[in-house]
Order: C-alpha cells, then sequence, then structure tokens
C-alpha cells in the first residue's frame, strides 16, 4: 500500500543512500520511481524551492500512485478535505499531450468530488502548465505552485485507495449508454494497448482477420469492443455487432444512433459483406453451426472478425457442452488477448463469489458492509419481501431472478416477480446494487463445488454466477430455507 512521503526527503534518500537502502526506502513507501523521474522531480523541487518554498510544504504526497485495478497512474498526488493537488512530470512534451493526460486525470480524480488542482512541469523548459476548469491549457507561473503546496490545508489526509471505487471507471454500453456515446470514460492501459493492435491489423490486411477477446465478469471486454466499433464508425466504416443473446435496453438506444446491432437469431438477415467489422458478442453462447456460418462469410466479405467470450457466462448445461470458447480457439488463424484485469468487481464481492461457489476455497476477504444476507423460511415471505423491494421509489436494487422454462412450471418461479430481469435478459450488463435468491435446492457437492439438486431447464448454478457477477457496488443475498448456504455465507462474512 502506498504511503506519503515529504519529496524533499525522498530526493535526499536518493543523493544520500546506498543503492541497497534507496530500494528499502522505496519500498517501505511503495514508491515505484525510475532514476529519470527522480531528476524531473528534482528540477521541480529546485524551482519551487528558490522561490522560498519550505520543506514543509512538500510534504504527504503520494508519488507514482496508482489506482486499484485500473492500473493508471499519477506522478505526484495530494489530498485535503477540499482539494486534490496533481503534478505530472515531463522531461520534454507537447501541449497537446499534455492537454490531453491532465483532461484524462481530472476524469479520474473527478470521482472524489474535491475541487482539483492539476499541473505539468516540463524540466527540460523549467515551464509549468496549470488545466483550467474549462479543460483548458494554459502556462503559468511556478509561484502558483507555490502558492498551492503552501496553503492546501493536509492535517489528516486518507489513504488514496479508501478514496478511489474501481467500479466507477467501467462504463457499461448498456447501462451507461448516454456516457458511453458522449466518450465519457477511458479504458485501462491493457485496453487501450489491445486496442491499437487490433486496430492495427484491420488497417493493414486485406484479408479476413479473426480476433478472440477473452475476459471474465468485470474486466471491461464489453466496454472494449463496443469502442473499437465506435472507432472503426468514427473512421467512416461500418461495423455490425452480434450478441447472442437478448436485445437490452442500451442496444435500442444504440440502434437509435446508428449502430447496426443484431441478435444472433436475426444475423442471417444482415449481409456480412456489406460490413468492415463484424462482432460476436457474448460468443461462448453461439451455436456451432452460426459459428461455421459466420467464419465463412466473414472469409469471403475479407472483414474483420472479433469473437468476445467469456466461458464461465454460459447459462445451459448444453452450452458448457457445445464449448462454443474452445471451437473459437481452432480457427486459423486467430489472435488471441486475454483481458487480465478485474475493473468491475467490488474486491468484497470477488471474494466472496470464489468461496460461495466452492466451499473449500478460502480467500482472504474484508468486510466492507457491501453484501447483505436475509434470510426467510418459506418462498412465500421471500416474495412479500422482493415485492416490497422492488416496490420502493428510491430502490438502490435490481432484483434478478432465474430464467423460466417455457414449458414447465419450476420451484423458482415461486419467489420470482415476472417483472423482474432474468439472467438472460442481464448479460452483459451492471448494476450498483443486485439482489439474488438461493432457494432450498442449492448445496455443494462433495468436491466443493456449488450444485443444485432441483429440476430446471437452464442450469441454476450458472444463472446464480450470471446475475451475482453483475453487481458493481453492492449485493443482497436472499435465502430461502436453506440453512446449508445461509451458514456458509455467515462464515465467509466472518
Amino acid at each position: 500500500m502506498s504511503k506519503h512521503v515529504n519529496i524533499k526527503s525522498l530526493l535526499q534518500a536518493k543523493g544520500s543512500l546506498s543503492e541497497e537502502g534507496f530500494k528499502g526506502f522505496l519500498k517501505h513507501y511503495g514508491i515505484e520511481v525510475r532514476g529519470a523521474e527522480i531528476e524531473d522531480l528534482r528540477g521541480l523541487v529546485k524551482a519551487v524551492s528558490d522561490i522560498g518554498c519550505r520543506i514543509g510544504a512538500l510534504d504527504r504526497f503520494y508519488v507514482g500512485y496508482k489506482i486499484p485495478q485500473i492500473g493508471k497512474e499519477f506522478d505526484l498526488l495530494r489530498f485535503s478535505e477540499k482539494s486534490i493537488l496533481n503534478i505530472e512530470l515531463k522531461r520534454r512534451s507537447t501541449e497537446e499531450k499534455i492537454k490531453k493526460q491532465l483532461i484524462r486525470n481530472k476524469y479520474y480524480l473527478s470521482f472524489i468530488g474535491r475541487e482539483i488542482y492539476a499541473f505539468t512541469y516540463v524540466s527540460e523548459s523549467q515551464e509549468l502548465y496549470f488545466l483550467r476548469d474549462d479543460d483548458q491549457l494554459e502556462k503559468t507561473k511556478i509561484e502558483r505552485l507555490l502558492e498551492l503546496l503552501t496553503n492546501q490545508e493536509i492535517d489528516n489526509p486518507e489513504a488514496p485507495d479508501a478514496l478511489f471505487n474501481p467500479s466507477d471507471y467501467l462504463v457499461s454500453p448498456f447501462n451507461s449508454t448516454k456516457k458511453f456515446l458522449a466518450g465519457e470514460y477511458f479504458l485501462t492501459k491493457q485496453q487501450e494497448e489491445i486496442k491499437n493492435e487490433i486496430i492495427d491489423s484491420w488497417t493493414s490486411s486485406e484479408e479476413a482477420i479473426f480476433i478472440s477477446i477473452i475476459g471474465s465478469a468485470g474486466t471491461g471486454k464489453t466496454l472494449l469492443t463496443y469502442d473499437i466499433a465506435m472507432n472503426i464508425m468514427e473512421r467512416k466504416k461500418k461495423p455490425l455487432i452480434i450478441h447472442c443473446g437478448i436485445l437490452n435496453h442500451g442496444h435500442t438506444v444504440l440502434v437509435k444512433n446508428g449502430w447496426a446491432i443484431t441478435s444472433i437469431k436475426g444475423y442471417e438477415n444482415h449481409d456480412l459483406a456489406n460490413y468492415d467489422l463484424i462482432i460476436i458478442d457474448e460468443a461462448q453462447r453461439i451455436y456451432p453451426n452460426q459459428l461455421d456460418a459466420i467464419i465463412e462469410k466473414a472469409k469471403l466479405a475479407k472483414c474483420c472478425c472479433i469473437f468476445s467470450h467469456d466461458k464461465l457466462q454460459t447459462l445451459a448445461r448444453v452450452e458448457e457442452e457445445r464449448d462454443a470458447s474452445a471451437k473459437i480457439a481452432l480457427i486459423k488463424p486467430i489472435t488471441e488477448y486475454k483481458l487480465s484485469e478485474k475493473i468491475r468487481a467490488n474486491k468484497e464481492i470477488a471474494a466472496f463469489i470464489k468461496m460461495l461457489f466452492n466451499k473449500t476455497r478460502f480467500v482472504p476477504i474484508r468486510s466492507d458492509g457491501n453484501i447483505e444476507i436475509n434470510y426467510f423460511n418459506t418462498p412465500e415471505d421471500a416474495k412479500n419481501y422482493l415485492d416490497a423491494l422492488d416496490a420502493l421509489d428510491d430502490s438502490k436494487w435490481e432484483i434478478l431472478r432465474f430464467t423460466p422454462s417455457q414449458y414447465n412450471k419450476e420451484h423458482h418461479e415461486k419467489y420470482s416477480g415476472e417483472s423482474n430481469s432474468t439472467s438472460h435478459q442481464v448479460i452483459g450488463q451492471e448494476f450498483d446494487g443486485v439482489v439474488v435468491t438461493i432457494d432450498r435446492f442449492f448445496s455443494y457437492a462433495d468436491n466443493g463445488n456449488l450444485i443444485y439438486k432441483g429440476h430446471a431447464h437452464y442450469d441454476p448454478p450458472k444463472m446464480l454466477f450470471q446475475n451475482i457477477t453483475r453487481s458493481r457496488k453492492k449485493l443482497n443475498i436472499v435465502i430461502i430455507g436453506n440453512e446449508e448456504l445461509l451458514n456458509r455465507c455467515i462464515t465467509i462474512l466472518q
């Protein structure tokens, strides 16, 4: 964990300690910094010291701080109750690059809800730049920075990890469609690199190219693929998105804004030869004959074809047995990318899910009060509770139910509200607060895995996994007549 440091102290440690001693100093403060950055910092400190900056005004800075799970890095950050001071260090740069970085920094810092003062110091030219409230860049005097260094009240700075909520930065094209269309989001470094590589290969190829993007829930694969589609549209080219599921409200809004999107059931109504890019979203649910047909058509059209998928996000045993992800991996040639950085997952919820789905697992969990458990003995009482939650005007909860069979009445329908979204309807979506149900038929197998002993057309553990991984911040587990699962949940959270 990062610790705040006096930056004059950091420079003096660099200048006087042995290499081993300085490594220990950096490790203690959780600082990762390159030698060149130290020299740029030295230039900044000299500039403010030359006009009378005292050592105390250089106190309590976080150096090279990274937002957890996002990897977004800031050279220098300092927090007070009312403001945030951010200083970026450059050896040399252009005003365009400086402005772009400071606007991006301001976006990430804005979620904390404090006044932001964002500067860049260019050590080679000894110039200082400031980002104004209207996002315009201006050259400013070093005295302006000195005034802020001296007057920012920093009596009791919080640890920054507690101020940032990583899930704020994963904008959903479906649930934050307005923000997405306005471009009010940024990709992580990993997403940005993958996007650039894909667009480079798309622009340089005259043949069909196939790309696989794999990522578990919360890694941002939907945002990445839809951002690629937006980039293609900005180049006046035509992408088609084929969604292997039920189209949601966000899809409808995107279509109204000129996007070409179809469910997998209707993809044959589109001539793939008319498109420059084909994206198959939630491709783990595609049928083998559909996959084969799309591959052949993409080859004939000589277009780019992206498969976005997660083999864990299947909803029926037959989908698991078809193993579309394995078939996608066999396409020749195919370039595979794996998103490894969990963005959406609240750490408490992520650890809870791992231990809920296998009772032999232990993952360290810090209880932050994001998970609540409610127990009812009968389906009727559980339904009354869920209906009461649903009726609240200001309800912060999205109640998710299992998808029922079209043919037979199933046990979970006794406590499910028909107005609530099903597991199939929320594929790829996310919500701040999610309510899920665990009824008396859930249990654990001898190997520790969560299983379902009742009868259902779709796989209830898979649907529970789909529903529970839709949560960004809060989780409400409603347990119905199942002491085994209640005890497991309580054990996890203790």
